[in-house]
């Protein structure tokens, strides 16, 4: 896409400066986009919008340009797999341990209504 864009660029006999006169981009960003070295400017939306911007003043086919574009974006940036993850099962509790547990909760909330009692009375 970078050279595609440098090519059209030399091809009508504009320099960096040149267009970015005409563009308000910053020469930084045309090199950026040039080299596609996406990374150097500022987020993925200005990409975009410098990619239309400096494909318009260059009269190439915006459309395309951003088909283009988006599509390289996507195989640069297509997740990677997920790596497999196995299903682990927790211990089951047995009858006996769950008549524990509900025991034991029948047990503090015996104490905190005791206690609440005591309070009021008090």
């Amino acid at each position: 896409m970078g050279k595609y864009l440098k090519q059209a660029r030399e091809k009508k006999s504009y320099t960096l400066e040149d267009m970015a006169d005409l563009t308000n981009i910053e020469i930084k960003y045309l090199q950026a986009l040039e080299s596609e070295e996406y990374d150097l400017l500022p987020s993925p939306f200005y990409a975009r919008v410098f990619m239309k911007t400096y494909a318009k003043y260059l009269n190439l086919n915006v459309t395309s340009v951003m088909q283009l574009f988006d599509i390289s974006q996507k195989t640069e940036h297509s997740p990677a797999p997920k790596p497999k993850t196995e299903a682990v099962e927790l211990p089951k509790r047995s009858p006996a341990q769950k008549k524990k547990v509900s025991s034991l909760w029948l047990i503090v909330a015996i104490i905190l209504i005791m206690g609440m009692v005591y309070m009021l009375f008090q």
